[in-house]
């Protein structure tokens, strides 16, 4: 494990003597940061964390990823906040980056966490289950039947499928495909020379890890749109007709653009068959050059009929697919970014998991295995087609989640 440098541990007990109001932040932050989160920005979130956690105390733990770079966790009176610090390399190492990632409250239970859940405005769900058996069994759960927009989180589907036909030897994990197809972000793919040669354990891996959106419509491309629909009602997905035919996620933002509103109802009215057919049609107008990510940046934007759907028991049900399946290769994917805080992530022998969002959307998906020997699938999604959902919030609320199934 890489040892805590000398700068880094003095920076995090600057960080707790900054928390506690020394009104030191302009020799403690670099100008960049500063000139992105004003100085009377940061001090209200100061005070924000010290109203909703009490007194910041101490710091328990530092985690580090690097010389400059680590996880502080923050001890307040009524919490333990994990907070992401990332150092200048050079000195005096002012801090570059700082960002909350997870929130352990202090006499927590899985009641508190699902009535905040309950009281977010819009539509939320959740499901933690035990995945020991056959069938996953339910643990605790929140509105788990119903459908909720998913964002990214239904990339698993699309990895599930490539998981399918590799074992079945239609293709393998080392297979070579050129990047002949282009999203939107998220992702880095959208701006590599074309015909990149990648592989699909490459494609697979940046679908999973950064949620690159051209990566999942390459290998979308790869298996099959109506493979991928046959996965996801193999999975036992309970309304499968609501998402099928999966969209791409050009398809997806194009149909959601002002300028296809004639299309987009088009295609909100047809049948699931007339649905396909009109976007192998309509290929011209579902393009890059007709996407304009302005349009979709700041509000919800048709959530409740354009986007990927699933219940968390329908997630917990992709989960335990995945389990069950034990594709080793998969399970290495998933874990890449488990999201989670990495001191949080040290509470399990394995972790694995995918989120999603958009404005009005934020899901997440873990499978996890605890030091017990446990297997658990834990996932959840907010919605909200009215106003954009605060993602920081749930995050820091789901969070939760893990650190207290871990411990049974």
């Amino acid at each position: 494990m890489t040892a805590v440098s000398s700068e880094y541990r003095d920076r995090a007990a600057d960080l707790l003597e900054i928390l506690k109001g020394s009104q030191k932040e302009e020799s403690f932050f670099a100008s960049s940061f500063l000139d992105a989160v004003p100085l009377a920005q940061f001090r209200d979130l100061v005070n924000q964390l010290n109203t909703q956690y009490g007194e910041p105390l101490s710091v328990s733990r530092i985690i580090p990823a690097s010389n400059t770079d680590g996880t502080v966790e923050i001890t307040y009176t009524k919490a333990v906040l994990a907070m992401r610090m990332v150092l200048d390399s050079n000195a005096p190492y002012p801090v570059v980056g700082l960002l909350i990632t997870g929130a352990n409250m202090k006499d927590d239970n899985i009641g508190k966490i699902a009535d905040e859940i309950a009281a977010l405005s819009g539509l939320s769900g959740f499901q933690v289950a035990d995945l020991s058996g056959d069938k996953p069994q339910t643990i605790v759960e929140l509105n788990s039947s119903e459908q909720l927009a998913i964002g990214s989180t239904f990339k698993i589907y699309v990895l599930a499928e490539l998981s399918r036909s590799i074992k079945a030897g239609e293709r393998q994990w080392s297979d070579v495909t050129p990047l002949n197809r282009k999203s939107l972000p998220s992702g880095v793919l959208q701006d590599w020379p074309n015909g990149t040669p990648l592989t699909l354990q490459t494609l697979a891996t940046m679908m999973i890890s950064i949620s690159d959106n051209s990566a999942t419509d390459i290998l979308i491309d790869v298996v099959g749109r109506d493979k991928v629909d046959e996965m996801m009602r193999r999975t036992g997905h309970t309304q499968p007709d609501k998402t099928a035919p999966m969209l791409k996620t050009l398809e997806m933002f194009a149909l959601k653009m002002p300028s296809n509103s004639d299309l987009r109802q088009r295609y909100i009215k047809a049948s699931e068959t007339e649905q396909k057919q009109l976007l192998a049609d309509e290929q011209a107008r579902l393009g890059i050059d007709s996407v304009s990510i302005a349009n979709l940046a700041n509000e919800p934007v048709h959530i409740d009929t354009i986007e990927w759907f699933a219940s968390p028991t329908d997630i917990s049900n992709l989960l335990n697919h995945i389990l069950k399946t034990n594709d080793p290769v998969v399970l290495d994917i998933i874990k890449v970014n488990s999201i989670i805080p990495p001191g949080d992530a040290l509470r399990w022998n394995y972790i694995g998991g995918k989120g999603g969002s958009e404005p009005g959307v934020i899901s997440f998906a873990f499978l996890t295995k605890s030091k017990s020997g446990k297997t658990y699938a834990i996932s959840g999604s907010w919605n909200n087609s009215k106003a954009p959902v605060d993602n920081d919030k749930f995050t820091l609320i789901f969070n939760r989640l893990p650190n207290l199934i871990a411990s049974r």
